[in-house]
């Protein structure tokens, strides 16, 4: 195995293993949500606990990794508000209007975002590859989410739009954090994208995530486990992954999360899983298996020069 395939293979598995934990989600939340939590507390609590985790933990054993440039700054702000608050708030607010399984097929429309803006901000080819992984993903991504069903968005235009935002602020964060890993390491890139995006999540629902928080203590476990381990621990293997991959690479691969999720509801809540579910499944595990295929030559060139050039660029762990 050539070096640069064993780096992409290691870039593959780290971003899978991220959205495996964010496939984990559903059920916490859920219980959560019969906790008596609502949206804006768990989400503002996520990221703020994190963010407060991450800055002791780097400044006590790595204070050299809580330092950035002034000129990054913007950088860091637009980051955390488009693709930790702007993103949450969407998510959940399509969720409240459509189904979850709308509201995650519309989310899963993000690796065209990425595609695009990576092609665009980047410079990462759009190959022939990439793009049937694309495709692929994208049926297999409705299936899973049952777009199939005739009523699953009839009547919903405000649900649409937010559903789609949610799309573009989720596909974001590969496309910010490309431009953040060039200068910075995964965990620095991390702890001020959480930081900007639990800023204003504070000042809107601090309070009442603080008054929440100590009437349903219950709910402080499920908290705590989606700080550490689906915010901290997800987005940091992601990241890892993501100065390994392209952009456009990982966001495809990311998508086997509604496939964790799915499968974690059929066997925790034993909710169903319909045949059509089940070929979704199999087609976003077939793109993820298309996008290891040898590339197209001229591709592969492309890809190999990227690859390259982000490790160029892109200072290990």
């Amino acid at each position: 195995m050539s070096p640069v395939h064993g780096r992409r293979l290691l870039g593959d598995l780290l971003v899978i293993a991220g959205a495996s934990l964010w496939g984990t989600l559903g059920i916490v939340v859920k219980s959560l949500y019969e906790s008596g939590l609502s949206t804006e507390v768990i989400v503002t609590v996520r990221a703020t606990l994190a963010t407060v985790l991450l800055l002791a933990l780097l400044g006590t054993i790595r204070p050299a990794l809580l330092r950035v440039h002034l000129r990054d700054v913007p950088l860091f702000a637009l980051y955390g508000l488009v693709s930790v608050a702007a993103f949450n708030l969407l998510y959940f607010a399509t969720i409240q209007r459509l189904s979850v399984a709308a509201a995650a097929v519309l989310m899963y429309t993000a690796p065209a975002f990425v595609a695009v803006a990576s092609y665009l901000t980047l410079g990462e080819p759009l190959t022939r590859t990439k793009v049937t992984a694309l495709v692929l993903t994208l049926v297999g991504c409705a299936l899973v989410a049952r777009a199939y069903e005739p009523d699953t968005f009839r009547g919903q235009a405000l649900g649409l739009l937010t559903g789609l935002g949610s799309g573009f602020t989720y596909g974001m964060y590969s496309v910010f954090g490309k431009h953040a890993l060039k200068r910075y390491k995964t965990w620095t890139v991390q702890v001020y994208a959480l930081a900007a995006g639990a800023l204003p999540l504070l000042l809107l629902y601090g309070r009442e995530a603080a008054v929440t928080v100590v009437r349903s203590p219950q709910g402080i476990p499920g908290l705590l486990y989606l700080a550490l381990v689906t915010t901290l621990g997800a987005y940091g293997l992601y990241l890892a992954g993501l100065q390994r991959v392209e952009a456009s690479r990982a966001s495809i691969i990311s998508t086997i999360e509604p496939v964790i999720a799915a499968l974690l509801g059929f066997w925790v809540l034993h909710e169903s899983l319909s045949l059509a579910q089940v070929a979704g499944i199999v087609l976003v595990l077939v793109s993820a298996i298309v996008l290891n295929l040898p590339a197209e030559t001229s591709g592969a060139a492309a890809e190999g020069g990227g690859a390259a050039a982000d490790g160029g660029s892109v200072s290990g762990d």
